[in-house]
């Protein structure tokens, strides 16, 4: 294991320790001061946890060896572990949202001070966490640092609602803002459900650009085309690709594919790929 791997490790373990220590009171005082926006932010805050622990298992997965039965490692786990995340917070923000919409019609006493207090506290474990989570290169470690700070600006909403109620006495802040903040975590739902039917429906990764690869395929000496090309992700950091290469003839087909797995590699970062060499006239098929 690498230092930089060990430290994105290390940072997500305290991210998710803190995330979830603090979701835990705050749901607590969430009930006890019959605050809704501190529910809500509680479900972002749910969310992180679960984006922080996929997150967490994709970094001590990565490395583990392939098996006989999963020759493609165990990277599909995090992708239905994210799917079946999204699913759970859209109907616990449907729940939210159905006590938002009673608590307009018919308000409720909301304990302001203990809003503001949880709300901030909350806002400073999340900026913590941001702080451990700011810098660092790999994507999944990047994506846990996104989801905190949609996280600080949930309990930013709570605390708001905490001031508003405070100097107005008006309630009705609480399950206003309780709608935003459902917003932010409705907004981290979705993500996770569809990036993970994209991997499951082997989609071209977002980060790269069919068009693009093929023209700097096409671009390298002695290839003549590229077809049959297709790019697909396995989890959300391992991307596959497989094509087949038509070269000019004379040319030497390990050369080329080479060539063409070392552009793969430097400018799109494209480890795992399959390659057909196909020559027109007088030089042999090449299988890897």
């Amino acid at each position: 294991m690498s230092d930089s791997h060990g430290r994105d490790i290390r940072a997500l373990r305290i991210s998710l320790i803190l995330t979830a220590v603090y979701f835990v009171v705050e749901a607590l005082a969430g009930f006890l001061t019959n605050s809704l926006s501190l529910l809500s932010d509680a479900g972002h805050m749910l969310s992180d946890i679960l984006a922080l622990t996929v997150s967490l298992y994709a970094a001590t997965m990565v490395h583990k060896a392939p098996t006989a039965e999963k020759s493609y490692g165990y990277h599909r786990t995090e992708v239905l572990a994210a799917l079946f995340n999204g699913l759970v917070l859209c109907l616990m923000i449907g729940f939210i949202y159905y006590e938002a919409f009673a608590r307009l019609l018919l308000p409720e006493p909301v304990n302001g001070t203990g809003v503001i207090v949880v709300g901030g506290i909350g806002l400073i474990v999340n900026l913590i966490s941001a702080w451990l989570l700011h810098g660092h290169q790999d994507l999944n470690v990047r994506g846990a640092y996104y989801h905190v700070i949609f996280d600080a600006l949930g309990s930013v909403g709570a605390l708001i609602a905490g001031l508003l109620i405070y100097f107005t006495r008006w309630t009705k802040f609480d399950p206003l803002l309780s709608f935003l903040i459902g917003a932010l975590v409705l907004y981290s739902a979705w993500t996770l459900i569809r990036d993970s039917i994209d991997i499951l429906m082997e989609s071209v990764p977002k980060h790269l650009n069919l068009s693009r690869i093929r023209e700097a395929v096409k671009g390298l000496n002695d290839v003549v085309n590229i077809h049959d090309l297709h790019i697909w992700s396995i989890g959300s950091q391992s991307h596959a690709l497989s094509a087949h290469i038509k070269i000019r003839p004379g040319s030497d087909p390990v050369d080329v594919r080479t060539r063409v797995q070392n552009l793969l590699l430097d400018d799109f970062h494209l480890e795992h790929t399959t390659l057909q060499v196909e020559c027109l006239e007088d030089c042999l098929e090449m299988h890897e």
